[in-house]
């Protein structure tokens, strides 16, 4: 049996900041819970995900995971009554080794992602950090100022 691999802090020092393409438009649908305490197991693209109070179900083309309601709203702009566009600029680097990344939301542990080389390990201006695989990275954003 292999031990996971270590738990990975997000190195500021390496992070360049990366600005959301134009092009890449999610579809999310409010999920508002009645208790705003409750926990809500969903089954993301990544894994399995908690989400606390209200949030938004999402899907990018790329997979679907759930999303904060107040996170999600200040990183993004309405198009529609489900589309959506990203307008929050992100911090971002790829891993060079394998390492567990746990995604944090208020407090609240959401899910551990592995990250394996190559991936990108983003933190969102909300201070939430995560994984994304190098296509899904390259098709949401571009190099930013």
């Amino acid at each position: 049996m292999t031990s996971p691999p270590p738990e990975h802090t997000f190195d500021e020092t390496r992070a360049r900041r990366f600005e959301p393409r134009d092009d890449h438009v999610k579809t999310a649908v409010l999920v508002d819970v009645a208790d705003p305490e409750a926990a809500t197991v969903i089954n993301a693209s990544f894994g399995e995900q908690t989400m606390r109070g209200p949030f938004y179900a999402v899907s990018d083309g790329d997979g679907s995971y759930g999303a904060s309601r107040d996170e999600f709203e200040r990183a993004h702009d309405r198009l529609s009554a489900t589309s959506w566009r990203k307008s929050a600029h992100v911090l971002a680097y790829r891993a060079e080794a394998a390492s567990c990344v746990h995604t944090e939301v208020g407090g609240n542990r959401e899910s551990t992602i592995i990250a394996r080389p190559g991936d990108w390990i983003v933190r969102q201006t909300s201070g939430e950090v995560m994984v994304i695989t190098d296509a899904a990275f390259e098709a949401r954003y571009r190099p930013g100022g």
